[in-house]
């Protein structure tokens, strides 16, 4: 920081009244906050440090939510395991019945994860993925699960990785 102030030294010098020899220089200073403020310069402006930028307001991108959910893919979607051979459609109408076996309540959510996803990861944390930024995920999944309050059930959910339940945690 004072390296910047440097080319600006005499400027603060005058504007303070120190060169002033034989004056009271209590009169003339400016406060100690403004003394210590960098001065404009003629050279060109540099980008602010990291120290200096702010940081960005809360904003609905930036907010967290947490989920879990039940993944069906299809062959060929993203990240589906070589063991999946069911078509898109095959896969939208598995989605759809599990669906069904959520909102009838007569099994758990994570009963149902265990018997039906395609997520091996979540799999084993039943269902759960974490907390997440809205813009971690593909924008369906993310729309969907920032809509619906902590504890809900969404309907099915197109991402490129296939059809989701998913359930808000967070």
């Amino acid at each position: 920081m004072r390296l910047r102030l440097l080319p600006n030294i005499a400027l603060l010098f005058v504007a303070t009244g120190c060169c002033n020899a034989g004056s009271d220089s209590s009169q003339n200073a400016l406060p100690a906050e403004s003394a210590a403020a960098p001065q404009p310069s003629a050279a060109a402006p540099s980008a602010p440090s990291a120290a200096e930028t702010p940081a960005p307001a809360p904003t609905a991108e930036r907010q967290i939510a947490g989920a879990a959910h039940i993944l069906v893919a299809w062959k060929g979607a993203e990240r589906a395991p070589k063991t999946v051979t069911r078509s898109k459609e095959e896969a939208k109408k598995r989605a759809e019945e599990v669906h069904k076996l959520v909102k009838d309540g007569k099994q758990t959510f994570e009963e149902l994860v265990a018997k039906y996803t395609d997520d091996e990861i979540s799999k084993a944390a039943n269902g759960a993925i974490g907390n997440f930024e809205r813009n971690a995920m593909p924008p369906a999944f993310a729309d969907a699960t920032f809509a619906m309050e902590v504890g809900a059930i969404s309907d099915v959910v197109e991402t490129p990785q296939g059809f989701h339940i998913i359930k808000r945690t967070r």
